[in-house]
């Protein structure tokens, strides 16, 4: 069974917050996870689905025939030799 101990990182070392900590003078394997990064990163992740997800609902840029001349004239880009006939 797992049991997740509260801490508090501090450098290199871990103060144990809570009561339900384990009672050893041992070195004592733990795991360690961050969860405000991992939750942030999630839900970055989410924020972008979303934000494409209504980008794509509303239709935007389908007016555009050719995407590959539209993107060549926003980034302004100058004829490769061999490439753009």
């Amino acid at each position: 069974m797992l049991r997740t101990y509260e801490g508090i990182l501090e450098g290199d070392r871990v103060r144990w917050a809570g009561e339900d900590v384990p009672a050893t003078d041992r070195p004592l394997r733990v795991h360690v996870t961050v969860l405000e990064e991992e939750t942030a990163e999630e839900e970055r992740g989410q924020q972008m689905a979303d934000a494409l997800s209504k980008l794509a609902d509303s239709g935007a840029f389908s007016e555009i025939e050719d995407p590959s001349a539209w993107q060549r004239t926003i980034r302004e880009d100058r004829p490769l030799p061999g490439r753009n006939r």
